[in-house]
């Protein structure tokens, strides 16, 4: 049993402790606003810096962000450098914004050739960021343009798209919107085997059959754009040929048919297919999203249906599964 005194004590302590906690909640929320602030105004100087064209020094740039920041000159070297180390952290965990940033150069720079160019161009700022004279940045940019074995003028345009996408209204910002996607899709010549459609189909008629593979897009487009709504993140979706200048999405939706063909045995064959996906901001087509993705049914066999409609149903709904957990 304590007594009075030192429960009264203890009492103290508590109330002491939950001020300060209050207090320095506060605290904890300006330092991540002010975080992200300064984010916000090292992009922006950094576009400003390499979008006119003109010879940049890291001296005008510095300045330029000092006055943009409102943080002294002195401040920002330590300030820039440790948000090249949550960048570098970033590319070596390979996270969803450091491979979406990679993508910005495409098709030109390909993601490999841009995971080298950050690398290089975060230690050449180093290297900048640590020394007291004056660099010109461009030089920093192509030393790091030709360890990464890219262009210098492609290496430019790569970091003005980087900062576009970066000052863009982001993935974690839309969040909480209802959204709106416009879709597209094409197929790319594949060899088609007959006799497992033969199967399936059960016909010989080459003719019925090969129309059923013939421009998959023409299948999957329409069921993608019926499902997609019933997600509640999503408000609407539109196909491409549909699209007029009223139409304002989110997100442009594309994806490219590799390849079809069926797994299983002939008892039971299974239809699958192979795409390659593509998801822009629509407002600066900044590439967000580029990768396969491959379905195979796991409903629809041979041995329950005789046409893929059904199959083309639930790809549609495995795509939307997969554009919904990527903007999650």
């Amino acid at each position: 049993m304590l007594s009075e005194k030192h429960q009264a004590y203890l009492t103290e302590r508590i109330k002491l402790k939950t001020l300060f906690l209050l207090l320095a909640l506060p605290a904890a929320i300006w330092a991540e606003f002010d975080e992200k602030q300064f984010r916000h105004d090292v992009f922006i100087a950094l576009y400003e810096t390499f979008d006119d064209g003109d010879p940049a020094h890291s001296a005008e740039f510095l300045a330029r962000l000092s006055r943009e920041s409102d943080i002294s000159k002195e401040e920002l070297p330590a300030r820039l450098i440790a948000l090249i180390d949550t960048l570098d952290k970033q590319r070596k965990n390979e996270s969803t914004a450091w491979k979406t940033l990679t993508l910005q150069g495409e098709p030109e720079v390909d993601a490999k050739r841009a995971n080298k160019l950050l690398h290089y161009l975060c230690k050449e700022s180093r290297k900048v960021l640590s020394s007291n004279n004056d660099h010109l940045l461009d030089s920093s940019i192509k030393k790091a343009a030709r360890k990464s074995r890219i262009p210098f003028f492609q290496s430019r345009t790569f970091i003005l798209n980087s900062l576009d996408w970066a000052l863009s209204d982001n993935i974690s910002n839309r969040k909480e919107n209802d959204i709106g996607l416009l879709v597209g899709g094409h197929t790319n010549r594949f060899k088609i085997g007959l006799d497992p459609l033969f199967i399936f189909f059960d016909t010989q008629d080459e003719a019925f059959v090969r129309e059923q593979v013939r421009e998959v897009q023409r299948f999957i487009i329409p069921a993608l754009v019926r499902r997609l709504p019933e997600s509640e993140r999503i408000l609407w979706a539109v196909r491409e040929r549909e699209s007029n200048v009223l139409v304002q999405p989110d997100f442009h939706l594309v994806f490219g048919v590799e390849n079809f063909n069926f797994s299983g045995s002939n008892m039971d064959l299974k239809p699958c297919v192979e795409l390659r996906v593509e998801l822009r901001a629509w407002e600066n087509k900044a590439l967000l999203l580029q990768e396969p993705f491959s379905f195979c049914s796991q409903e629809n066999g041979s041995a329950n249906a005789s046409e893929l409609a059904p199959f083309w149903n639930e790809t549609a709904d495995a795509l939307r599964e997969h554009i919904l957990e990527f903007l999650e």
